[in-house]
């Protein structure tokens, strides 16, 4: 059944069955709604269409439902969406589970956040996830020593974007010559993922000089689980994505810094991509947005407000 809803799109289009999609309408399948990152990913995907007289139909799965019971939801999604007779699709893709792949869709295809083989697209924006890794670990160079020791926190193995940002971290951290002495995956729901940190955290018994937590729900119950340690037992944290809560972390010191993507602009450039290519202009095929490492010695700075400003709903 599922190998048959992932080829139906092809075969759609290979036969003729669908109708010519309106060049006014465009769907949105992200990966989830809830986490701030996605919201504010929202906010510059409807304002590019705002600003492109373009009509959006967007349909996102809960936070993780791909990668949990609902498995190739977002294929689901998708025909509906094709049915429906839009012109292109935008999609943050989830892997995908006993399908053939890639999956050819029916209409012109820009993937956000993360790339992905699973799919055909005609671009991929996204941060330069291997290189914002690096820009973490970086951050860490004037503070640690050669062999200080650094627990690496896993979002999940299939999850592109997160993988290249950990190989990045761990790429500075081998050049360094620091003792990853916790390196481990602890899934990508907030509530999970913090009794999981502190599973991790703990089994090591002793003191961890830094911590890399790569995405947002990580993040967060890895602030929860340091915070909570007493001041001079806490490891330097240094978190991905952005939540309010971490920037009452940066001024008690507790977040060290923190690497901010720009989803804003990621959905607007995605917008941006797709309208310019249905008509009929070739897109780059990947599209790279800057991030931006905050501290608590520059957290105030216009241009990481700036940045900071798109996540406020």
């Amino acid at each position: 059944m599922r190998r048959v809803l992932a080829l139906v799109l092809l075969f759609a289009a290979l036969t003729g069955a669908l109708p010519i999609a309106s060049a006014t309408r465009l769907g949105v399948v992200l990966a989830g709604s809830s986490l701030v990152f996605w919201q504010a990913m929202t906010k510059g995907i409807k304002q590019a269409a705002e600003d492109k007289h373009v009509e959006l139909v967007m349909r996102n799965p809960s936070d993780g439902a791909s990668l949990g019971a609902q498995p190739n939801i977002q294929l689901r999604m998708i025909d509906y969406m094709v049915q429906s007779r839009v012109a292109g699709i935008l999609l943050v893709p989830e892997p995908l589970a006993d399908v053939a792949t890639p999956v050819s869709i029916a209409v012109p295809t820009v993937l956000i956040d993360r790339s992905s083989t699973d799919y055909n697209a005609i671009s991929t924006v996204s941060t330069d996830n291997f290189v914002a890794g690096k820009k973490a670990a970086l951050s860490l160079v004037p503070v640690l020593r050669r062999g200080a020791k650094v627990a690496v926190l896993r979002l999940a193995p299939n999850i592109s974007s997160t993988t290249e940002r950990e190989t990045g971290f761990l790429s500075v951290a081998r050049e360094m010559g620091w003792d990853v002495v916790v390196d481990t995956y602890v899934g990508y729901r907030p509530r999970d993922a913090e009794g999981l940190i502190v599973k991790a955290l703990n089994a090591y018994v002793g003191h961890l000089d830094a911590v890399f937590a790569p995405a947002e729900p990580i993040a967060y119950g890895a602030l929860r689980v340091i915070e909570a340690r007493a001041v001079g037992d806490r490891p330097r944290l240094v978190v991905f994505d952005w939540r309010p809560e971490f920037m009452d972390g940066l001024e008690r010191g507790v977040v060290y810094a923190d690497v901010v993507q720009d989803p804003y602009r990621m959905g607007y450039l995605a917008v941006e991509t797709l309208v310019a290519a249905l008509q009929g202009h070739s897109p780059s095929s990947k599209v790279f947005v800057d991030v931006v490492t905050v501290t608590p010695n520059n957290m105030h700075d216009p241009a990481i407000r700036a940045v900071l400003a798109n996540y406020i709903q």
